[in-house]
C-alpha cells in the first residue's frame, strides 16, 4: 500500500480529468463538503 494510503487520515487531494478532460482537485470538487471516495473491481 501507497504511504499516503493510511486509514483514518485525509486522502491525498488528487488532480484527476473530469467527463470532459479538464483536470480537476478533489478538494475543487468536494467545495469544502465531505467527499467519500470509493474504488471498487468491477467486470468489464
Amino acid at each position: 500500500m501507497h504511504p499516503d494510503l493510511v486509514a483514518g487520515k485525509p486522502f491525498p487531494d488528487l488532480t484527476l480529468p473530469d467527463h470532459r478532460h479538464q483536470l480537476v482537485t478533489l478538494s475543487e470538487f468536494a467545495s469544502g463538503f465531505p467527499l467519500i471516495l470509493s474504488f471498487y473491481r468491477g467486470y468489464w
